[in-house]
C-alpha cells in the first residue's frame, strides 16, 4: 500500500499543507528546511548527550533512503513541522519507528505535534504494524509529558531509569 501524498483524512480544518515523501524525493530546499529546524530545536540537547552533536552522522540518519517524511507547511509555504519515520522489524515485531518529530518554535502549542503523531499511528495501523516506537532524551520533560499524554509507555527494551543512558525508548501498541 503506497503512502498517499494527501493525508487530509486526519486533519482538522487548517491553513497547513501536508506532504508525505520519501527521503530521496526531498528537494534541496526541503532538506535544508528540515535540517535547519532540527538543528534549531535539538542542537542544545544533542551537544551534551551521549550521542553528541555530529551533523554528518545525524544527516545520514535523518535522510537515510528508507526514511519517509511528513512535511507540514504553513500558509506562506514555510516548513512548520515534520516527522521522519521508517518501517522496522526487530525482535519479531513490525514497528513504525518515529526517528524525529519537530515543530517550529512559532508553530508549537497549536496541535501539529499531536496531528503528526496521529498520522503516524494511522499509518502504523494501515500497514499492520505491531507498535509505534521512538527515542526521547530523559531530560526532555516536555516531550516525555506529551508522549505520555498520547498513550506512549516505556518500552521493555528501554534502558532502565537508573541506567547511565540519557534516553528512553517509548512505544505504543497499535
Amino acid at each position: 500500500m503506497p503512502l498517499s501524498p494527501c493525508i487530509c483524512w486526519l486533519l482538522p480544518a487548517s491553513s497547513h499543507t501536508f506532504e508525505v515523501l520519501l527521503a530521496e524525493d526531498l528537494d534541496s530546499a526541503a532538506r535544508d528546511s528540515v535540517w535547519s529546524m532540527f538543528e534549531t530545536n535539538m542542537r542544545a540537547m544533542y551537544t551534551p548527550s551521549s550521542f553528541g552533536w555530529d551533523p554528518p552522522h545525524k544527516k545520514s540518519e535523518l535522510f537515510d533512503p528508507l526514511s519517509r517524511f511528513i512535511l507540514v507547511y504553513d500558509g506562506q509555504r514555510s516548513l512548520a513541522a515534520f516527522t521522519s519515520f521508517r518501517f522496522e522489524f526487530e525482535d519479531d515485531e513490525n514497528m513504525l519507528y518515529c526517528y524525529d518529530i519537530q515543530v517550529s518554535k512559532s508553530s508549537q502549542r497549536h496541535g501539529l505535534g499531536r496531528t503528526l503523531m496521529n498520522c503516524l499511528e494511522k499509518i502504523a495501523v494501515d500497514f499492520t504494524m505491531d507498535k509505534l516506537m521512538l527515542t526521547v532524551f530523559k531530560g526532555n520533560s516536555r516531550a516525555l509529558k506529551f508522549y505520555s499524554k498520547i498513550g506512549f509507555e516505556l518500552d521493555p527494551d528501554s534502558p532502565d531509569d537508573d541506567d547511565e543512558e540519557d534516553y528512553k525508548l517509548l512505544s505504543k501498541q497499535v
